[in-house]
């Protein structure tokens, strides 16, 4: 018979209790994955480390893998979005000003650290085998977006996949910021400023950049990368 998860109490963190028993442990089970590895960590670990007993984590997953697959699902959120992106027919500027926010939000929103999880995926690469596919197919979805722009002419001409991986870099280090708690602004400021940022650096007129940012602020129609994700939400203001 599966235990109630309400036999080990809410999940802990930092002292703090979490609302979200599964944010518990997964966000747990992230740092332990990357700190000590994945084969090296126990499920009795992951539910102490989270707040729980060992038998109620068993409520929420049933295995290490389970949990593994969660943390790469949450991080394949701007994947999700750049995948449907291409398809749409709004401007290119607007869909990849729209990935590139929804990045931000992404990472700043996963239990770990990019950074700490992209080590854990190059020390276990059994583990993580997805990982670098992953972001290897970001980047290139990111590229057809960008050269779609340089076509139509809304965006200068750059070298695509470098400009990509850089607007990424940036997402990155403000993610990094966001997670130790030196970011100085919200979420949602990050992701903006981010998006807005790296998109202005290559657009053909910049006094466009109003209107495809207000584009991105409806979405593209409402569009969401997947159920339940909110769609941009830009503050107010500049």
């Amino acid at each position: 018979m599966v235990n109630s998860p309400r036999l080990g109490g809410r999940p802990r963190r930092s002292g703090v209790v979490m609302e979200d028993p599964r944010e518990g442990i997964v966000s747990a089970a992230a740092e332990l994955f990357a700190a000590q590895g994945f084969h090296a960590t126990r499920m009795s670990q992951i539910a102490q480390a989270s707040g729980l007993r060992q038998s109620s984590i068993y409520y929420w997953f049933r295995s290490k893998d389970e949990i593994l697959r969660e943390i790469m699902e949450q991080n394949r959120v701007s994947l999700t979005a750049a995948r449907r992106l291409v398809e749409e027919d709004a401007p290119a500027a607007v869909r990849l000003y729209i990935v590139l926010y929804q990045d931000v939000v992404q990472m700043c929103s996963a239990p770990l650290d990019f950074f700490d999880l992209e080590e854990a995926a190059h020390d276990q690469p059994d583990v993580f085998d997805d990982f670098h596919a992953d972001y290897g197919e970001l980047v290139d979805r990111l590229r057809t977006l960008v050269d779609e722009g340089v076509r139509d002419g809304t965006l200068e001409p750059v070298e695509a996949v470098t400009f990509v991986r850089t607007a990424l870099s940036v997402n990155e280090g403000l993610q990094h910021r966001f997670h130790a708690g030196g970011a100085g602004a919200g979420v949602h400021d990050l992701a903006d400023s981010a998006a807005w940022t790296s998109v202005r650096s290559v657009l053909a007129d910049v006094r466009e950049m109003d209107a495809i940012r207000s584009a991105a602020r409806a979405g593209v129609a409402g569009f969401t990368a997947s159920p339940g994700l909110a769609s941009p939400r830009p503050p107010v203001g500049r």
